[in-house]
C-alpha cells in the first residue's frame, strides 16, 4: 500500500518536531521551529556540518540534550515526515507538515548531489584579522580564516558588508551596489582592486579602508568606451584628503534586540522568518544597524 492514508500510525518514537496525542502525531510547537530552521539553514549554506555548528552555537540541542551532528542533520532532512508523510512498512501515514513539499524536495535534491565548495577569493590579499593575521579562503572552504586566532567569516557575508558601503559609487543612473549582481566574478574582483585597500575583520566590527575618498569617486559602466576623465578606473582624489576607513559596527543578538525594542526570542523568530537579515562571523550571529535593523523598523512603520 503506497498511497497516503488517513489512519493511525502504529507507534514508535515520535520524529523530532512531533509528539504523540491520542494515537496520532501532531506538531510539537517547541521542536518544530528548530526542524524548520534546519531546512532554512541547509538551503542557505548547503553544508550539513555548518547547519549543525550554527544550531549548537545558538544553544539548540536534540531531544536527548545532545549537540546536533551532521549525521543527525542528514537524517532530519531526509525524513519525509517533515513534508507530511510518515513512512511505515505497508503504508504512508499523512501528518501535518512542518515544511512545504517544495522546500523538502529542494533540500533533498541538494543532498543527492555532492557537496562541493567553490572557492571565492574576491578579497584575496586584502583581508586581515584584528589580531594581525592575514585571512585567506582555504581550498576546501568558502570562509576567510585567520591562521592565528581561527576567527572565520563567510565570503558571502564579507561581500554583503562591502556591498553595503558602495552607495556613493554610481554607474550611469544606478548605484554600484544596485548593479553588483549583474557583474561576473572577474569584474567584481577588478572593482575590489580599484576601490578596496584593506579589510580588517574583528569579532564585533568590520573595517573597510577605501583607496580614496568615496565622495569624490566616479565610475564608468564596465565595458563601455573610454570617456574623458572616465577611463573605467577610479578618479584619484587630491593627496591631502584623509582616507579614513569606513567601519561597519555589528551588534550582538542581545544588542540588536535592545535596539529594536524586542526580546531575543522574538528577534530569533523574525530572523528565522526572513524578516531580519544577519551576518555570521565565526559562529556568532551579528547584525548591521544600516543593512539589517533599520530596514526592518522601516517595514514595521509601513505596516502601521
Amino acid at each position: 500500500m503506497n498511497k497516503t492514508e488517513q489512519i493511525r500510525s502504529r507507534g514508535g518514537a515520535a520524529p523530532f518536531g512531533y509528539r504523540w496525542r491520542d494515537g496520532r502525531l501532531e506538531i510539537d510547537e517547541t521542536e518544530a521551529p528548530i526542524r524548520r530552521l534546519i531546512f532554512d539553514l541547509f538551503l542557505k549554506h548547503r553544508r550539513k556540518k555548518t547547519v549543525a555548528l550554527i544550531l549548537n552555537d545558538l544553544g539548540y540541542r536534540t531531544r536527548n540534550r545532545a549537540e546536533f551532528s551532521d549525521m543527525a542533520i542528514d537524517r532530519l532532512l531526509r525524513d519525509t515526515t517533515a513534508k507530511g508523510v510518515r513512512r511505515e512498512i505497508d503504508a504512508d501515514i499523512q501528518v501535518d507538515p512542518i515544511v512545504s513539499i517544495e522546500v523538502w524536495e529542494r533540500a533533498n535534491t541538494l543532498l543527492g548531489t555532492r557537496e562541493v565548495k567553490q572557492p571565492v577569493n574576491l578579497f584575496a590579499g586584502r583581508v586581515s584579522c584584528s589580531c594581525g593575521g592575514v585571512m585567506n579562503v582555504p581550498s576546501n572552504s568558502t570562509k576567510y580564516v585567520c591562521p592565528r586566532c581561527r576567527i572565520k567569516i563567510p565570503s558571502d557575508d564579507l561581500e554583503s558588508v562591502f556591498l553595503s558601503q558602495l552607495e556613493p559609487f554610481r554607474i550611469g543612473s544606478h548605484t554600484l551596489s544596485e548593479s553588483w549582481a549583474t557583474f561576473n566574478l572577474k569584474n567584481k574582483r577588478l572593482i575590489v582592486e580599484h576601490l578596496c585597500e584593506a579589510v580588517t575583520v574583528a569579532r564585533e566590527s568590520i573595517s573597510i579602508r577605501f583607496a580614496c575618498d568615496p565622495s569624490l569617486l566616479k565610475t564608468a559602466a564596465l565595458g563601455q568606451p573610454m570617456q574623458p576623465g572616465l577611463d573605467g578606473h577610479l578618479e584619484q582624489p587630491p593627496s591631502n584628503i584623509p582616507q579614513e576607513p569606513l567601519n561597519e559596527p555589528l551588534l550582538s543578538e542581545a544588542e540588536a534586540a535592545i535596539f529594536l525594542g524586542i526580546s531575543k526570542s522574538t528577534l530569533l523568530r523574525k530572523r528565522n522568518a526572513g524578516l531580519i537579515g544577519f551576518f555570521q562571523v565565526g559562529f556568532r550571529i551579528l547584525y548591521s544597524k544600516e543593512k539589517h535593523l533599520m530596514p526592518y523598523l522601516t517595514s514595521c512603520e509601513g505596516r502601521r
